[in-house]
């Protein structure tokens, strides 16, 4: 497909282009919209919060390439962002990554726990409550992101 030809492209260039800013990749997408094409990039920091500076240097060299390799013949919009407060939670990186944040976890079995991450060991995700600690198998998770904290 079009699309996923774009992505693959845009991917290789756009990890040079992180790597060399100590940012990595969190996702691509590249889609038509209701207001037309759209080339998204998520950015990450692994140390950090992603700054508006961030986002604004590697479009900057993002575009510098696609112009310069003209992969998309038609109009589009390029959006950089980072994954946001409440980003998802995609994997045993993340736990260990996020060990003391709080979370909310949906396992398949549609149970929902929202607390601290205590411990990510052995694919067993320890999360704790006002009900106590929870272990969940990172295999029944369905769904897992940061909850915001003010």
């Amino acid at each position: 497909m079009f699309e996923e030809m774009i992505v693959e492209k845009v991917r290789k260039e756009a990890e040079k282009i992180a790597e060399k800013q100590g940012l990595e990749i969190f996702d691509i997408q590249y889609r038509r919209e209701s207001r037309g094409w759209v080339l998204r990039v998520v950015i990450d920091n692994p140390v950090g919060y992603v700054s508006v500076r961030d986002c604004e240097l590697f479009s900057r060299e993002l575009e510098r390439f696609l112009d310069r390799e003209d992969l998309i013949e038609h109009s589009y919009t390029l959006e950089v962002s980072s994954p946001g407060l409440d980003r998802p939670l995609r994997g045993p990186k993340d736990y260990q990554r996020f060990t003391g944040k709080l979370a909310k976890i949906i396992t398949k079995d549609g149970k929902t726990f929202i607390g601290r991450i205590e411990s990510f060991v052995d694919g067993i995700i320890t999360i704790s409550d006002e009900r106590g600690k929870h272990e969940i198998n990172i295999e029944d998770v369905r769904k897992a992101n940061l909850e915001i904290e003010f």
